[in-house]
């Protein structure tokens, strides 16, 4: 494929692999500071001073904004993608594809209104706006629904796992910044009010959590006071860190060409969403070789740092 078309075989990959992604459930992610994964979230894709690197091609911006089970998300892929539909008149075909493909009808309004208008400033000043209101109204609709599961689960009128489940739906379908995700987990984890089998179910889908918001319950439960409840909720930590340790040292004995049907090399999705400084270039993401030994688990019923680190890595 000729570069001069917009289109390259980088970017076909690009797309495919955010398929691949949609697929299997995994959120998209990009590297940010520190070299730490972040997920991709809609200001990302709307702000023009970030350099996203392979969410910058074409054909992966229309993946999102087709695929993409959230409004918000798709929304902001769209708007992305036209200034490449408005350079190149073969992504000019692929955007109006888009306009008709994707299964959210605000996406297809937006899309129709920037092809009509012929890409002008004025209609992407339009759009954007709506989509950044877009994304604050989709955020405010989860998070009341998400208050209102918490006051019929504590008036028994919510069985504890179905709220668990709706709870990690609905944080990670909401688009919430990352600040306000850790923030909800933690009052749940810290709440006397909740029941410990709420806890017990949080701790069980602790692989459903963004990275820093699993730091930060494994480390709210490993220095929490020897309480009874915190005592039986570090024995149902050590248990799950101790069944994750028994699978990673089964996938060292797998075959290395059977490795990649089984996760024997797995990426780690991180969390920790937010913008960067001003032209800031977040990379994409990398896979880690994780090693196969595992640390011991100390005595005293918590872990180490080392650890955490090398279990939520």
């Amino acid at each position: 494929m000729r570069k001069d078309l917009g289109i390259s075989y980088d970017g076909l990959k690009y797309a495919l692999s955010i398929k691949d992604n949609y697929l299997s459930g995994e959120p998209l992610t990009v590297m940010g500071a520190g070299a730490q994964q972040r997920l991709l979230m809609p200001e990302h894709l709307l702000s023009n001073d970030l350099a996203l690197m392979q969410y910058d091609d074409p054909l992966a911006l229309a993946v999102i904004a087709t695929k993409d089970p959230e409004s918000p998300m798709a929304l902001a892929a769209a708007i992305r993608m036209g200034p490449h539909a408005k350079c190149k008149e073969l992504i000019t075909g692929v955007f109006e594809v888009v306009s008709d493909a994707t299964k959210h009808e605000l996406v297809a309004d937006c899309a129709k209104l920037l092809s009509r208008n012929a890409f002008s400033p004025e209609a992407f000043q339009l759009v954007r706006n709506r989509a950044s209101n877009h994304v604050v109204e989709i955020r405010e609709a989860y998070r009341r629904a998400m208050a209102g599961n918490l006051r019929a689960l504590l008036d028994g009128k919510m069985a504890a796992r179905e709220f668990v489940e709706e709870f990690i739906e609905l944080a990670s379908h909401g688009n919430l910044r990352i600040d306000i995700y850790r923030r909800l987990v933690m009052k749940l984890m810290r709440s006397d009010a909740v029941r410990p089998s709420v806890k017990f179910m949080l701790l069980e889908r602790l692989d459903k959590f963004p990275q820093m918001v699993k730091v930060q319950i494994v480390n709210e439960v490993n220095s929490a006071p020897d309480t009874p409840e915190y005592q039986t909720l570090k024995q149902e930590l050590r248990w799950i860190y101790e069944s994750k340790a028994r699978a990673k040292t089964a996938t060292t004995d797998v075959p290395e060409t059977s490795k990649n049907w089984f996760g024997g090399s797995s990426l780690d999705y991180g969390a920790a969403a937010g913008l960067q400084s001003r032209n800031a270039i977040i990379k994409p993401q990398q896979p880690v070789l994780r090693r196969p030994g595992v640390p011991s688990m100390q005595s005293s019923g918590g872990f180490s740092t080392r650890e955490i680190a090398s279990w939520l890595n």
